[in-house]
């Protein structure tokens, strides 16, 4: 595979993970329950149904231990901590405050793959994400609430934890990332535990969280993993802000409730920008 076609292969991962990703909210709809039990099965069912992988590929996994035990445990952490912090926003701040805050992920992630790993951030790179970072805000525009300042520091904590994550994984490009994921389910699990009630649980909602995970949560995990394995680090975490933009285009197709004209127009600028992001990137030689 050459390395211009490998690039268009961790674009289109990129763009199916955040795909994936944007399905949550409608999930989450139909599985009405508290934000800390649905996070603790969510967890649970990630680690169980994992486990079988871990055991298949223990061999690969073992020598990925040996050769990258921190890089794999620092992004383990760093996924548990924006796993948790993202809850507990959501319980200081309406979604569109947390969802703005998420607009510095891209910004955030270039300058810690620049610093860190010596990536290059292009001049049309700051430009293509200023205009995404429009676009989201835009799209939140008319659901922002004010004195939620708490609950959009704890976002940004989502945001330093998942830029961190994509350098570290970018960095160990080498290493399958399988037992990091598994990992994270465990952190992330013990730490809902305290604040769920799991016998809370339905059998009609047991579908749903097994569509959320391990379904939707590791399919779209392992493919944004491989995504950086082939691309820079800004420029996944830009392509990662189409998930923030698809979602209310699902509830619209799913649930009825179609986006406001604001909402609308943020999403096509993030659309837009990500493409432009790509298209110029795809010119310059690849390195």
């Amino acid at each position: 595979m050459t390395p211009a076609t490998s690039s268009l292969v961790g674009v289109a991962f990129a763009v199916i993970a955040a795909t994936i990703f944007s399905t949550a909210g409608v999930i989450v709809r139909r599985i009405d329950l508290p934000a800390w039990d649905v996070s603790f099965w969510r967890s649970a069912f990630l680690v169980t149904t994992m486990l079988p992988l871990l055991v298949w590929q223990r061999r690969g996994i073992l020598i990925d231990v040996r050769n990258a035990g921190l890089a794999l445990v620092m992004s383990a952490v760093l996924l548990a901590g924006a796993f948790v912090s993202f809850i507990l926003a959501l319980g200081l701040a309406p979604v569109a405050n947390v969802l703005l805050m998420f607009g510095a992920t891209p910004f955030i992630t270039a300058l810690l793959a620049r610093a860190v790993l010596g990536e290059p951030v292009h001049g049309h790179t700051i430009v293509t994400m200023a205009m995404a970072t429009l676009g989201l805000a835009l799209s939140v525009a008319g659901s922002l609430q004010a004195g939620s300042l708490a609950g959009m520091a704890v976002a940004f904590i989502v945001v330093l934890c998942m830029s961190g994550n994509y350098v570290v994984v970018r960095h160990r490009r080498d290493i399958g990332m399988a037992p990091a994921i598994w990992l994270a389910g465990v952190i992330s699990g013990l730490v809902a535990l305290p604040f769920a009630q799991p016998g809370n649980v339905t059998w009609a909602q047991l579908p749903w969280l097994l569509l959320l995970s391990p379904g939707q949560l590791v399919g779209g995990l392992l493919l944004y993993m491989a995504s950086l394995k082939r691309i820079p680090a800004g420029r996944a975490a830009l392509l990662g802000l189409l998930e923030l933009v698809l979602g209310p285009v699902w509830v619209w197709l799913f649930d009825g409730e179609k986006p406001d004209d604001l909402t609308l127009l943020g999403g096509i600028i993030v659309i837009g920008a990500a493409a432009a992001n790509v298209w110029l990137d795809s010119r310059r030689p690849v390195g």
